[in-house]
């Protein structure tokens, strides 16, 4: 199935040369890298915020406020739009129904208010890798649940489903937790056997969804990419690298999963104590114990990686450094 032939109207030759984007979730980590590469792409850009648009966007970006839940704010969100881009979504929620409401429900109604337009946009929507495990936690539930959603729609919508690794770089608070850890000379990894996962990071983040602004062809499977290492990295390459970022030496501490699950336990009842959600939960250490999160890349024509580990890392490194995050030990 093409593009062109389910959906002439919004047929590749059709589409302006640069077209209006409209984004979700434009205060993320992901979303705040998008808005600078749509705009440094000559894009016009349109984005959904629900308070302050975040320091450091782009001036020519145009602001919609509202949420997922809001239909009005959607529609003019929407509004001529040639692509939309669902980077929104909850990474941390104090239950199950929490990451249901955000990650399913907004995303089944942006969808339906996309398909509502007189000519719908392309909907790029950033799943996830954890999708492939629905079973293994809430979020995975939620992130296969949403894909669902808007696959029930790709008959009225041109809908393409990107499953991003786990995604690093300057400004994500999550993969910060490595350097601070590799700071010390340790990284605590599971004693899990044969343990593989794929990266990527942000600038290619951003440089997929680019390129899945342009294919021609629809594919009928989420489309899985990474940073271009087949196999994934093990704990082991992962320490190696923050730690030549780091410029110091780094060992990995393998510790059985039932330690990791009562950091993970205590972590989540401090958040329903506090109310306060936290990634750190139980079943965000199901999520981590899982030995295989290795990308299986789909094609994806015009994407390419850029950034190998080694390089990632230490321009993720630097940034953390110039914050003030991570110290550093002088490099030659």
């Amino acid at each position: 199935m093409t593009f062109a032939s389910q959906f002439p109207e919004r047929s590749v030759a059709n589409v302006k040369s640069a077209p209006l984007v409209s984004v979700t979730g434009a205060s993320g980590f992901i979303g705040r890298r998008l808005l600078h590469t749509l705009t440094e792409a000559g894009h016009e850009v349109r984005a959904l915020v629900r308070g302050q648009p975040p320091q450091g966007a782009p001036a020519t970006v145009t602001w919609v406020r509202g949420d997922l839940g809001d239909p009005h704010a959607l529609a003019a969100l929407l509004d001529g739009a040639d692509v939309v881009v669902h980077a929104a979504g909850a990474i941390k929620a104090l239950s199950r129904s929490g990451f249901m409401t955000t990650n399913v429900a907004g995303t089944a109604t942006l969808a339906e208010v996309a398909a509502a337009q007189s000519t719908p946009p392309r909907l790029i929507y950033l799943s996830s890798l954890a999708a492939r495990e629905a079973r293994i936690s809430p979020y995975a539930a939620s992130k296969a649940a949403a894909e669902e959603a808007v696959r029930r729609l790709s008959h009225r919508l041109p809908v393409i489903v990107l499953r991003p690794p786990a995604v690093y770089g300057p400004g994500d608070p999550e993969t910060l937790r490595i350097f601070r850890m590799a700071a010390r000379g340790f990284l605590p990894v599971p004693a899990v056997a044969g343990a593989r996962l794929s990266l990527a990071h942000v600038d290619d983040a951003a440089a997929a969804i680019l390129a899945a602004m342009t294919v021609d062809q629809i594919p009928d499977q989420p489309i899985e990419f990474d940073d271009g290492a087949p196999q994934g990295h093990a704990w082991d390459e992962i320490a190696l690298a923050a730690g030549q970022a780091l410029n110091r030496p780094v060992r990995t501490l393998r510790l059985p999963p039932g330690v990791f699950y009562a950091v993970g336990a205590a972590s989540g009842l401090l958040a329903q104590i506090t109310r306060r959600p936290t990634v750190l939960s139980r079943h965000k250490v199901a999520e981590i114990l899982h030995p295989d999160w290795v990308a299986r890349p789909t094609p994806l024509p015009g994407y390419r990686p850029t950034w190998a580990l080694a390089d990632g890392f230490r321009n993720t490194a630097d940034w953390a450094v110039s914050q003030g995050l991570v110290r550093m030990l002088r490099r030659s």
